[in-house]
């Protein structure tokens, strides 16, 4: 991944960065509460990109509160191994306003609850935050656990699709 983005959105928490290789959008960096925002410069031609756009009206009904599904974004996970494409891709079949555990989603995979852990430890290596949305799974007893740019993000997205818990 470049020092160089080429998507830039600004969001109240930080900006948030996207890099796209031909294929798609191969990285989107939420800034982590805890460490601060890293400001990078942005590739101005990328401006030109019309996945660009799609991105930005995307994330713009996302935080607006309306549901999103951001099919329309192509992303290049091809750099990941086997199974974390297929975790991420399954991932991406918990809808919007829901959330799920590891467990069930290593059982919907057919790997069984005791795969938990490492479907946990493959969403934790996710690079396509919000898109394939790590942040709709939750601990065996219902707990926000674990999320690369922190909790206080976890809880937002939740909020965004009205699936924060009490």
């Amino acid at each position: 991944m470049s020092l160089q983005a080429n998507f830039q959105y600004e969001h109240r928490m930080g900006t948030i960065y996207g890099w796209f290789s031909p294929r798609g959008l191969q990285h989107l960096h939420l800034p982590h509460a805890e460490t601060g925002a890293v400001r990078r410069s942005v590739l101005h031609s990328s401006a030109n990109d019309s996945r660009v756009w799609a991105l930005h009206a995307s994330l713009e009904r996302y935080f607006a509160g309306l549901k999103e599904t951001f099919e329309a974004i192509p992303i290049d996970i091809e750099s990941a191994t086997e199974f974390q494409r297929e975790v991420w891709l399954a991932a991406r079949s918990v809808a919007w306003g829901s959330t799920s555990t590891y467990g069930a989603l290593a059982e919907r995979m057919g790997k069984g609850k005791g795969s938990a852990r490492a479907v946990g430890h493959a969403l934790g290596q996710n690079p396509l935050a919000i898109l394939i949305p790590c942040h709709r799974f939750l601990a065996a007893d219902g707990s926000l656990t674990g999320y690369a740019a922190g909790l206080e993000w976890k809880r937002e997205l939740l909020r965004v699709e009205g699936a924060l818990l009490a």
